[in-house]
């Protein structure tokens, strides 16, 4: 009877977290007394990658790294009896060892060994296969809680049948998952091409190696997908949609690599492609996205409700789009757009005018401000032209000491009153000044003509006679010219 070994550990499924123990016994059966040097436990991890490139010489690229090598002596005698040997063991994994993971050029993995040592004979190795899983906690790094966006255009011809673009835009609500949870994400897409449709949308988790050979130095890349989903709705020439789906994380999935200097780097993103017909290429876009072990904790309500609404019974549940899906935009059609795009001009059109009369209103306004226009400004009559400042001229009226007084010389022509008070025998009933066909209720006579000259006469004494005299002078002439005119009036009735 050959020599025989069974680990026995403290779990069915040999996955552990790094930093966690190891604990079990192992059960060593012998049919024969054997000669040994020792009789050891150890626990190894390791990252191997190799690969070869033919040409006209074949170039082979290897590496190794070491990340875990623990030995633990059980037997040290050099006669091994025979029978059933029980050994209790207790080892524990260090907490920087990365997770196991498995490429076309390369693995990570780690095990545990059972090795009778032997002289002058090969050894006996008895090993068994463990699982390590680096743990990672999403809520530790703000940044794996934050939202993600990417937006993207393509154009589907170029000269001379050139086309309208396709312009879209990916978000995720998180930038870290963890397996076994829903990765749901939106596409805004905004089909701008007259003359091509959008056939289907298909979302995909991708997972992506990196192997770094030492000897010599050489990476090379590897890239599968974990899982992959199909929305099958179009979109439209000349219209937008809104695509809400899910896309599941599996189970078995390892974290993300972290730390550069490892030789097997491994990363993920979630990737969606708008197929666009036999003659086009596909039109992609990606967001990288981290695998964890502990998830983010704001996101955990939201995924105990999103799994309540899922019924697959399957263990891998991949369901995706049948639950998640949710396509929360209208798809028009190219009647219901030129509609719209009526609706549009009519809308402008209307803007347009009002602008056009708020403008027109503003001009007027802005009119006021500016002389009066000839119209308004018509002579006043030969009466009130002769007669109109007789009141204020007669204004005997005796001035203040140390005041000054003016000289006054009327134009030999009918001319605007511009004194601050007006004849009031001129005003009939309406208050309107009889016999004028002038503004002169308002300012703007002032303005328009200016027909008086006042000369300030200053530092002269308040007797001036010859002042005086000029002034009656003045006023007898006009007395005489009326008595003359209202003769001649009559007549004229």
């Amino acid at each position: 009877m050959p020599t025989s070994c069974t680990f026995q550990l403290d779990r069915l499924n040999p996955v552990y977290n790094s930093g966690e123990y190891i604990k079990g016994r192992i059960l060593l059966k012998t049919d024969k007394v054997k000669r040994v040097n020792a009789v050891y436990v150890s626990l190894e991890g390791e990252a191997k990658v190799q690969w070869s490139i033919s040409g006209k010489e074949t170039a082979n690229y290897f590496g190794h790294q070491q990340y875990l090598h623990s030995r633990a002596s059980v037997f040290d005698n050099t006669e091994f009896s025979a029978g059933t040997h029980i050994y209790v063991l207790t080892l524990r994994i260090p907490q920087d060892c990365p997770s196991s993971c498995a490429g076309p050029y390369g693995y990570i993995a780690y095990h545990m060994s059972l090795v009778i040592d032997k002289p002058r004979s090969f050894n006996e190795v008895f090993r068994q296969p463990i699982t390590v899983v680096q743990t990672l906690d999403l809520n530790i790094n703000p940044d794996y809680s934050l939202s993600l966006n990417e937006e993207s255009m393509k154009y589907l011809c170029r000269w001379p049948c050139s086309s309208g673009p396709l312009n879209f835009r990916l978000s995720l609500p998180y930038a870290g998952y963890t397996p076994g949870q829903y990765i749901k994400f939106q596409l805004e897409l905004d089909n701008q091409s007259p003359h091509y449709d959008v056939w289907a949308v298909e979302a995909s988790l991708k997972q992506h190696f990196v192997f770094l050979a030492r000897k010599p130095l050489k990476r090379n890349y590897h890239s599968k997908t974990l899982y992959k989903m199909v929305i099958e709705e179009r979109t439209l020439r000349l219209s937008k949609r809104l695509y809400e789906a899910c896309v599941y994380v599996p189970i078995n999935t390892p974290r993300s690599t972290l730390n550069l200097n490892y030789i097997v780097f491994l990363h993920y993103s979630l990737q969606v492609k708008l197929k666009t017909g036999c003659f086009h290429y596909d039109a992609e876009i990606s967001l990288p996205v981290i695998i964890g072990t502990t998830p983010i904790r704001e996101f955990l309500a939201e995924q105990r409700a999103l799994e309540g609404q899922s019924n697959a019974a399957d263990g891998n549940r991949a369901w995706g789009a049948e639950v998640c899906r949710g396509l929360v935009t209208t798809q028009p059609t190219l009647r219901l757009q030129q509609e719209l795009n009526n609706l549009l001009n009519y809308t402008i059109i209307t803007q347009r005018d009002d602008l056009n009369k708020l403008e027109e209103q503003r001009k007027k306004k802005k009119n006021d401000d500016d002389p009066p226009s000839y119209d308004s400004c018509l002579p006043p009559s030969f009466s009130y032209a002769t007669l109109g400042s007789r009141d204020t001229l007669d204004s005997t009226e005796p001035m203040p000491k140390g005041s000054k007084r003016s000289s006054v010389h009327l134009p030999p022509f009918p001319s605007y009153n511009t004194f601050s008070n007006p004849t009031d025998s001129l005003l009939d009933a309406t208050g309107a000044y009889q016999g004028s066909y002038g503004s002169l209720g308002t300012n703007q006579t002032g303005r328009s003509l200016d027909t008086l000259e006042i000369l300030s006469v200053r530092d002269e004494p308040d007797n001036n006679e010859d002042d005086i005299h000029e002034i009656e002078t003045t006023q007898v002439q006009i007395e005489n010219v009326a008595e003359t005119n209202e003769p001649s009036m009559n007549r004229m009735s």
